[in-house]
């Protein structure tokens, strides 16, 4: 009976690996990762997001590798020159996160991730769109929170949200700041598991506090 467990255990460890990171695991994302960090136009986030696309089609139980390629071609859509190239590019991104969400149904990561591709969509195309994105964004951010009420990129997007909205709506600037403020505590003290795990946003955050402070608005 003993030698059967062990067995039944032995079949099922190489399902939970095909799930699981570890620090191993680094390797394969530190590259990608650098190119992502130092992507500043639409050029340089594509080739981040076709490493972890390629990277994907290799591992394709890692959702991570499917998150980071959606980022990388959110992130190239915030820079597009056009709208239509903008939405092009987040049409690509939305598969990868729904293929993210299938590996991972309840990462806090992943709902954070779903909403700022829809503040992306409104940045894109704001005319019919602000009211239906927005509110799409907030309940995925609102998800996050639930999950996970340390993670900090929940309350920078949901910072991004307020910020957006009309002061009219308890929205700009002055509601906005301590929104970013809280998101600030949080990325002081958010701790990940892995290094490769995400940890984006806490620089932008700072600058969206310099630029709520110095608003009149």
């Amino acid at each position: 009976m003993r030698i059967l467990v062990i067995l039944f255990l032995c079949s099922f460890l190489p399902v939970i690996n095909l799930y699981a990171q570890s620090s191993e695991d680094s390797v394969m994302y530190n590259r990608g990762i650098a190119i992502l960090n130092e992507a500043k136009t639409t050029e340089k986030y594509l080739e981040s997001a076709f490493y972890f696309d390629s990277l994907s089609r290799e591992f394709p139980r890692q959702w991570l590798t499917y998150y980071y390629a959606g980022l990388s071609f959110i992130l190239a859509a915030q820079k597009a020159p056009d709208s239509k190239y903008s939405g092009d590019l987040l049409n690509r991104a939305q598969p990868l996160i729904d293929k993210s969400f299938s590996l991972r149904q309840d990462e806090p990561e992943l709902h954070v991730l779903q909403a700022f591709l829809y503040q992306v969509k409104l940045q894109a195309d704001p005319q019919g769109r602000t009211l239906n994105f927005a509110q799409k964004a907030d309940a995925s951010l609102k998800k996050a929170i639930e999950a996970d009420s340390a993670n900090p990129r929940a309350y920078f997007l949901m910072a991004h949200n307020v910020y957006y909205t009309p002061p009219i709506f308890k929205g700009g600037p002055k509601n906005a700041l301590p929104v970013f403020l809280k998101a600030k505590e949080k990325y002081n003290t958010f701790k990940s598991e892995l290094a490769f795990l995400p940890s984006w946003g806490k620089d932008q955050n700072e600058e969206m506090i310099r630029v709520c402070k110095n608003s009149k608005n």
